[in-house]
């Protein structure tokens, strides 16, 4: 019986620049088969092949006269959230706020979706991808006041918050797998910014229930 290959699709339009992201990427999975392509459009025809475990994106790409667009970038994301909903998906860019014309669509994405910004240090490029591996949702912080909550995040909410239920009964509730309802708590979590808050002595799932209370997301 053969194991399964994992598969990862770099999209970055820089060939050394997508070597050095795949030998990150071997530092997540060792036996991964990284394959790279250097435009959107090759990227969405790769895609049509095969559905790798993540996908590494570039927000932004040289035009012909030479500079810098995020434009296609864009594109490419909003097709890839249309027809791959569950995709796991990092992308790198030093100006986050160009995906604020994406927010419906990540808001709406099943699979993992994280941002890294191109001036971290790598460790938070690898960081991120085990994080869009498990399915998390992991965004800038001017992303996430935009960020409303999913029927099953609401779900999920309800339950943590008006019943103390833990991850397992979440699960168990909502019929999902456990590592589905440790993603709504995860993305509870980061939709209601709760890593901002300076009080060190309230417990993270207490925290996203004073702050669904203040939004008038629960009536407690």
């Amino acid at each position: 019986m053969h194991s399964h290959t994992p598969l990862f699709l770099v999209i970055e339009d820089h060939p050394e620049v997508a070597q050095n992201n795949c030998c990150f990427l071997q530092k997540v999975e060792a036996s991964a088969n990284c394959i790279c392509v250097e435009t959107p459009e090759q990227g969405l025809e790769r895609l049509k092949l095969e559905t790798p475990e993540l996908v590494v994106v570039d927000l932004q790409f040289g035009t012909i006269s030479g500079e810098q667009s995020a434009k296609p970038g864009i594109e490419l994301l909003r097709q890839i959230f249309e027809q791959y909903p569950n995709l796991n998906i990092l992308v790198y860019t030093s100006d986050s706020s160009f995906l604020i014309h994406l927010v419906n669509l990540i808001n709406k994405h099943h699979g993992g979706f994280v941002v890294v910004n191109k001036m971290e240090l790598r460790k938070a490029f690898i960081e991120g991808a085990q994080s869009a591996l498990k399915g998390e949702l992991r965004i800038p912080r001017e992303l996430r006041q935009e960020m409303k909550l999913t029927e099953k995040e609401l779900e999920a909410l309800k339950l943590l918050c008006q019943y103390s239920l833990t991850d397992h009964a979440i699960a168990e509730r909502m019929h999902v797998a456990l590592r589905t309802a440790q993603n709504y708590v995860q993305r509870l979590k980061e939709k209601l910014d709760i890593d901002s808050w300076e009080d060190s002595t309230t417990s993270a799932r207490v925290a996203v229930c004073m702050e669904a209370v203040r939004r008038k997301l629960l009536l407690l």
